[in-house]
């Protein structure tokens, strides 16, 4: 093998023209392999750009018939016997001549219908946790001077472990009747009345008192005679509902925006209209939104500002704690 010569390089041409044909080659090649690879990943991307994925629908929520949560912790339902009971008047087809009497009004609007509807949603055990979180977060709204007082920060468990405890009405001590209102009790301190008379709203505020007081807005405030009491006044804006449960009173504290004018209502709670009693028809019943405490209607219902459970003040109060 030492005699054999070394091989002579090729012609410079052929050596250009082989140079030039492996460069086609690995071109051609590089695209074929990018073609394949584009089959294998590119439609997956087009489709999953061009078609978001769906997030998971919520589960609808489970027929209960109706206030599944109330019925979890035994508080009464709504009914007759909760809706608001107002001035109803009548004017006599002679003379001005009007029939005056306390009669209950149609609508959902009322101080202890709102009550009882945001109990029954806090209490439903029906919605998923991430329902229930939104719930608690959009259900309280700012009060009547522009104030938010948020929804209780306990766990969606303590609420679902809550009942209905009646006897609660005739302890006597204090932190159990912040609000106006009396119960059949007996000499032993247990409750006797039916269930219709379990939950109840205020009656009338403690005016002049030491133990109540409302924030007043400007546009309120401006217009109140300073021979007036500001407190007679902003007070008719606001009632709260007292639920008697096994760790103590329940508050639920509404306001009522139709205070600002105290329109007259329908039979069903609809605001007729009518600017005076002077314009409403002769022999047409209607019922009067005011008084010492809100009133709903079916165009502006009360809607609830805050709920306080056992061992907790509601925002208005301002008394001691007593427990005698």
């Amino acid at each position: 093998m030492a005699g054999r010569k070394a091989p002579r390089p090729l012609p410079r041409p052929v050596r250009w023209l082989a140079m030039f044909l492996a460069l086609v080659f690995v071109v051609s090649l590089g695209m074929v392999v990018n073609h394949e690879s584009s089959k294998a990943t590119g439609g997956a991307s087009d489709a999953s750009s061009s078609t978001p994925a769906k997030s998971p629908k919520r589960k609808k929520t489970a027929k209960t018939g109706g206030y599944g949560g109330l019925k979890a912790a035994g508080i009464p339902t709504p009914g007759d016997w909760s809706r608001q009971r107002v001035l109803s008047i009548v004017k006599e087809q002679q003379g001005d001549e009007r029939k005056v009497s306390m009669k209950p009004v149609g609508g959902k609007g009322g101080p202890v219908d709102v009550a009882l509807d945001t109990v029954d949603r806090i209490l439903d055990p029906t919605p998923s946790d991430e329902e229930w979180n939104d719930t608690m977060q959009q259900l309280f709204q700012p009060d009547i001077a522009g104030q938010s007082h948020g929804p209780s920060n306990m766990a969606r468990y303590w609420w679902s472990q809550r009942r209905l405890n009646p006897d609660l009405l005739c302890t006597g001590r204090q932190s159990d009747n912040l609000i106006i209102q009396s119960y059949d009790c007996s000499t032993d301190r247990t409750y006797q009345g039916d269930a219709d008379g379990i939950v109840k709203d205020t009656q009338s505020w403690m005016q002049g008192s030491d133990r109540v007081f409302f924030d007043i807005p400007g546009s309120i405030g401006s217009s109140i005679a300073s021979s007036t009491d500001p407190q007679s006044v902003i007070s008719q804006y606001y009632d709260a509902v007292a639920i008697p449960m096994d760790d103590g009173m329940w508050y639920v504290t509404v306001a009522c925006p139709a205070a600002a004018d105290h329109p007259f209502m329908d039979e069903n709670g609809d605001e007729t209209g009518y600017a005076s009693i002077d314009d409403v028809p002769a022999g047409t019943r209607v019922w009067f939104a005011g008084g010492s405490v809100g009133v709903g209607t079916n165009q502006r219902p009360c809607r609830p500002v805050e709920i306080t459970v056992g061992g907790q003040r509601p925002f208005w109060y301002i008394g001691a704690d007593g427990s005698d």
